[in-house]
Parts: structure tokens; sequence; C-alpha cells
């Protein structure tokens, strides 16, 4: 039985996270269209939407239907090219999402009101595994976000309002979200439970739909972000979740948030550390679940595969099944692989092929976006780690203004009033981020093998510089205020949700 990396990459992903973590076009918009249609449970076919924000380059304004160029009062012989202009500035209006992709209808255009969620192909299991998170909350955030999608009051809804209105309705396709094979996700001690309770809070901070003068846009923003944020949390302690109880670390993979304001300093160091654990840590999970799915299809069976067998199915290229047509090439994927196989110091058959189809996952001549790939682009996507773009080197934990916005609402009620250190400590218990206000920091970055050192200009930066510039973070949200006696005690304002 010949086998197909990129199958054993989706399948093992599947096993360990109960999503496939291997689509390289993942954006939070997409996550976002699946979670608000299963919250709502109908979504619209906005075909007019897609026919209009086409690139007039490639359909122009004087092939649209008749019927629908007369929505716009333009007159006289340059009504073509108004529109064309018009068609380009609504665009960029949509592509703020970083989603439109007029000519692809599996895509999604936004998501500020229901006019605009559609029944999307991407993203659709990780937006389940999301939506799964608020259902588990036991809050109101679903009827929450059902009242405010159907509001149509935000300005996207108004503008587009002639294009979308009537668009279809019919039922979305709402499926559960399938917990994955490797353990429970929801036991106790696990990040997911953390998560939900994330949701909750958040719930709480949430409009009702009666309240009127509300900003119903900045709500859906904020589910989101916390949302891929839930994400990257989940995928990045997986495998010390589900490896063996005598390996696991105690305390979350440490996320060090840069708040530094710059990258020449111990603690973006420290930042770029954990970034690069995180990826270590997904790839780690990735083997875990190669060594699930091999011994699923036969290949711990010794008297097929030893070391003499797999090296003959690969002398034979009968090993690997490979989307190639070129005999060059195939011969120089089987020889990679051989040399892989052969250099592994392993010394069970069967573990040194599960690091050989796991380290062949990870190469990029095999053509596989792995895991890895996945939460890397989606993190700079999301605005969790910068610099941006998929050339970007050096990358850190440094979240944008929303998105520590959402993380802040998720561990602190309404009415709860909490000194900035306490807020520290939560958001290290729940989720791993280290920001330098807890006396317990050093020995949760000890445990994964980060250090923070002295800089040129400070003994304690992480303490003092980076905690300060975090403290500034909180107070420019309009979520804190210090006190003359130094104290900075943080609460949510009323004007704030």
């Amino acid at each position: 039985m010949a086998l197909k990396l990129n199958t054993i990459n989706g399948d093992a992903s599947e096993w360990a996270y109960g999503f496939k973590a291997t689509s390289r076009s993942l954006k939070p918009v997409h996550v976002a269209q699946v979670m608000f249609s299963h919250s709502l449970g109908h979504v619209h076919s906005p075909e007019e939407l897609f026919q209009f924000t086409e690139k007039p380059s490639k359909t122009p304004s004087s092939e649209l239907p008749s019927e629908l160029k007369e929505r716009f009062e333009f007159g006289g012989r340059e009504k073509d090219e108004q529109l064309d202009q018009l068609r380009q500035t609504l665009r960029k209006v949509l592509a703020n999402d970083n989603a439109l992709y007029s000519s692809q209808q599996g895509s999604a255009p936004t998501c500020t009101s229901d006019w605009f969620i559609i029944n999307t192909t991407a993203g659709v299991t990780v937006g389940r595994f999301i939506h799964d998170l608020m259902a588990r909350s036991e809050s109101e955030i679903e009827s929450k976000l059902e009242s405010q999608l159907t509001d149509h009051h935000d300005s996207i809804s108004v503008l587009f309002r002639p294009l979308v209105k009537d668009a279809p309705k019919e039922s979305a396709t709402v499926k559960s979200w399938k917990e994955p094979d490797a353990d429970d996700p929801f036991a106790d001690g696990k990040v997911t439970p953390q998560l939900m309770e994330g949701y909750g809070n958040l719930s709480k901070h949430l409009k009702d739909s009666y309240a009127g003068s509300v900003n119903y846009p900045r709500d859906l923003r904020r589910v989101v972000k916390f949302g891929a944020f839930s994400l990257y949390v989940f995928m990045a302690n997986r495998h010390n979740e589900i490896r063996d109880e005598a390996n696991a670390r105690e305390t979350r993979v440490p996320l060090v948030l840069n708040y530094t304001g710059d990258r020449d300093n111990p603690v973006a160091d420290a930042s770029l550390e954990c970034y690069d654990t995180v990826g270590a840590e997904v790839q780690s999970t990735s083997r875990l679940g190669v060594q699930a799915e091999l011994d699923t299809r036969g290949y711990k069976d010794k008297s097929e595969y030893d070391e003499a067998g797999i090296l003959q199915k690969i002398e034979d290229k009968e090993l690997l099944d490979l989307n190639r047509t070129s005999e060059e090439k195939i011969k120089e994927d089987f020889d990679t692989f051989r040399y892989i196989f052969e250099g592994d110091p392993a010394t069970d058959e069967f573990d040194r092929l599960v690091n050989t189809v796991t380290d062949a996952i990870h190469q990029s001549r095999y053509k596989t976006y792995t895991p890895v790939d996945t939460i890397q682009t989606f993190g700079w996507r999301a605005g969790i780690i910068k610099p941006r773009g998929n050339r970007a080197n050096e990358r850190r934990l440094s979240p944008d203004p929303s998105v520590l916005e959402a993380i802040v609402l998720s561990v602190v009620t309404p009415s709860e009033q909490i000194s900035l250190q306490d807020l520290c400590q939560r958001l290290r218990q729940r989720y791993g981020i280290i920001v330098g206000g807890t006396d317990q920091d050093r020995d949760h970055l000890d445990e994964w093998d980060i250090s923070v050192g002295a800089s040129t200009v400070e003994s304690d930066p992480l303490s003092n510089r980076n905690y300060e510039g975090f403290k500034q973070a909180v107070i420019d949200l309009g979520f804190a205020r210090e006190y003359a006696d130094g104290v900075t005690i943080v609460s949510i304002p009323n004007n704030a949700t």
C-alpha cells in the first residue's frame, strides 16, 4: 500500500485536532462565515454582489446586465466608465476583510450582517470547532450574534443594500464538530475549557439588540478575533496534551507578547523563541498523528515493513504514491526519502518510518502544506504575530490591539475590578500569555527552556519595560487606569461594550 504524503498529512492533523489544519487559504473571515452561519442557521446567496464586484478588467461594466446597471444613477456616455470606477472602490471596501474573491463564490465577501453570510467552502471544519466552543460556553453569545447580524444598520449593509437585501435566503449547512480521535480535548486541565469560558465571558460584553446606538461590527470583530486566537492557542498546546503523560509539561506553551517597542532586546528574542516553540510543538503533534495513521494502515507489521522490506519498497518505488510525471523527479523523491530513513537514529523500524514520513511532509520538495505552515500563516493574517507576509522572517508574538481587546474581555467580566497583576496572572494561567506581570513568569519559561536575560540598559526588561508597554496597551484600550499610588486597576467601562 503506497503512501500519499498529502493524505497522511491531512489525516494526521484531523486525528490530533479534529480538523484538517492543512489549508494555505485559511483566513479569519472564512472561519467567521462558518461560525456565524452555524449560529444563524441560514445563509444568503448574494449573486448580484459577486457579479457587481467582479474586477472591471475581467467583466467591464458594459457587459453587466442592464437591470443591474440601472440601479445606479449615472448618465451620459461615460456611465460605464463611472461604474467601473465605482466598482473598483467597492472592491476596496470589501477587500478590507482580506477575503473578497468575487470570481470564487465559495469564498467570503464580508461578515457584518447575515446578508453577507454564505455557505463557504473554506475553513469549514475549523469554523465548526470554534462554533462548538461558543455553543459549549452556555452563554447568550449565539442569540446575541443572531440579533446583531440581522440588524442591517451597519455601514456595509447600508452601502450594499441594493445588491444584497433581496438575495435568496436558504438553510445553512450546519454540522457538529467531530472531536479528534487523539483524546478528549474538553477534559480537565486542557486549554479548550478555558477557551469555552473565554467565550462565556466575552458574551457578557456583547450588546443586546434593544440597547440602541450600538457598534455591532465591533462586537462581531471581537468574536472573530477571539476565535482566531483560540485556534492558535488550541493548536499550540495539542502536543503537550496528547503526548505521554510522563513527558508532558505542567504549564501551557508560553506566549511572550512583545510590548518593548522594538525587536532587538531579550524580550523580543524570547518572543521569537516562543513563536519557534509553537511551530515545533505543532510539528511534534503532526508526528503523533502520523504515528497513529501509519499504525492504522498496518505499517507496524514487521513481517512486511521491517528495515529490509521498507528499503526494498523504496528501491522498487512502491512505498510512496507521488503526484509526479517526471521519472527524474520521482527518483529524486525516493532517493531523498531513503536518505532520511537511513539517517534516522531511531532503533525501531516503525519509529524510523514515522520520523521519515513526518520529516518528508515538512520538506518543501514533497509539496505538502503542513499544520505548521497553516498556524504560522493564519497567525499573521489574524494579527497575532508580526511581521506579516509569507516571506517575513523572525516573527514575534505582537498582537494587534483588536486581538488584545478580545483576549482581555475573555478573562474580565463586566462588573469586575482587578489589578493589572491579576490580569497578567489570568492570562498566563489560562492561555500561557506572558508579559512580565507575575512572579511565576520565569519559572513558566524555564519549564519550556526559554530565557529572558538582562539587556544593556536594564536587568529585568520583561518585568520592567515590557510590563510597562503592556500596561499602556491596556490603558489605550480604555480597560485600565493607573492611580497616583502606582496601582493600575483593570475594569471594562460601559462605553467599551
